[in-house]
Parts: structure tokens; sequence; C-alpha cells
């Protein structure tokens, strides 16, 4: 249930000035709550930050963010900051989730059974995507089963929580990554996030695929 803002409620886009409406409370994390939203008549995703991770830092990552633009549309990238009368804090405005797209979670858990096919698909939407973000000079941080979700009936990936990118070489701090994926040389202490960290986290994400995939052709 949700505990920071009700539905109905009324939030402003920061940059527009255009009024966001509060639809259904989606779910809860570590960092803040998701919700679907309303921007005039167009349904979008809604993040609000915990007042612990309401920072100065992370307002500021925001809004570079939002100035850079997506390297490419898999990525639901942040689009407006948003404030709201008599609630502490901010949050932003991204793109709502299809609802053909499931968690990657589901796929290891077998709750869906995409064909070998769809699952090459997949691993190469997922390569290429992180690589238009590289690109950019921006590494992801922590990629994870998470933070990716896939139509089974054709491959197409989406990649959410892109508020935690950051510059590659950044060290203003930001999350390390998710256990399992992330590099070594991160979990010994030795090394923050970076490309080449994302590197490692993507080739243990495919592995995982890879793995299903040969499920998928030579079932038990």
């Amino acid at each position: 249930m949700s505990q920071i803002l009700r539905i109905g409620q009324q939030v402003t886009a920061a940059s527009s000035r255009m009024e966001c409406s509060v639809r259904e409370f989606l779910g809860g994390g570590g960092q803040g709550e998701v919700y679907r939203a309303a921007l005039s008549d167009r349904a979008v995703a809604l993040k609000w930050y915990l007042p612990a991770c309401a920072t100065p830092h992370q307002r500021s990552s925001l809004g570079f963010l939002i100035r850079t633009g997506p390297p490419t549309d898999r990525l639901l990238w942040p689009l407006e900051l948003a404030t709201a009368a008599n609630v502490p804090g901010f949050g932003y405005i991204m793109p709502l989730r299809e609802p053909r797209f499931h968690g990657i979670s589901g796929l290891m858990k077998r709750r869906i059974d995409p064909s070998f096919r769809v699952l090459t698909m997949a691993g190469f939407e997922l390569a290429h995507s992180f690589l238009h973000l590289h690109s950019k000079g921006l590494c992801y941080r922590d990629i994870s089963f998470g933070n990716v979700f896939l139509d089974p009936a054709t491959g197409g990936i989406l990649i959410c929580d892109n508020d935690n990118v950051s510059v590659d070489g950044d060290t203003a701090g930001g999350i390390l990554g998710t256990p399992r994926f992330m590099a070594p040389e991160i979990v010994r202490g030795d090394s923050l996030p970076s490309i080449q960290t994302d590197l490692f986290s993507l080739a243990v994400l495919l592995f995982y695929l890879s793995w299903r995939s040969t499920v998928s052709i030579c079932p038990p």
C-alpha cells in the first residue's frame, strides 16, 4: 500500500508545469515508490523518492539525464522532474511499461516460456541497448534481473530504473549493483561501477538467458 502519495493526488511536472494525476500504486523498493499516473491524457509512470534518497545529488543527476535524453527507446528514461504541494522531496515521470513486457525473473522461474528465437532476439536487443548507452559515455551501474523486461512473443526488451545511470568514471556515489551480477572488483572494493563493470554484469545476464534458451530447446 502506498506510503507517500495518495490516489488522485496531483503532482506538477517541473519543466512543462503540467499537472500529473496519481492513478494506481504499482510497487515500492529501496529508493522509493512507483505509480501509474496520467499526464494530461497520457498514461505515464511516476517514481517518488523516499526522503533519504531525495538528495540534491540525485536531483542533479536526474536533471542531467533529462537534458541528455534516452540513448534508445528501449530505456524507460526520465522525462521530467516532479514535485507536489505539501509532500517533501521529489520524483520523476517516465514512460509506462506496456503489459506485454514481463520481468526476466519470471523467465527464470518459468512463469513465461518464450522460444529459443525469442530469447536470442532478447539477448541481441540487450547488447544493442547497452551499446547505445555506453557510446554516450554513460554506465548503467546495476544490470540485473530486476531491471529488464521481456516481451515473450517477440523478444523485445525494456530497461527500467535508469535514474541510477551516471557518467562513466563518476565517483560521486550511487548504487553499486546487485549481488551475483556485480563485477569482482566492485565486490572487493577496488573499483566503482563503470562501463567495463557493466559489461561483466551484462555477460552474467546473457549467461542466464543462454541457459534458459538451452532449457527451451532441451526441456528436462
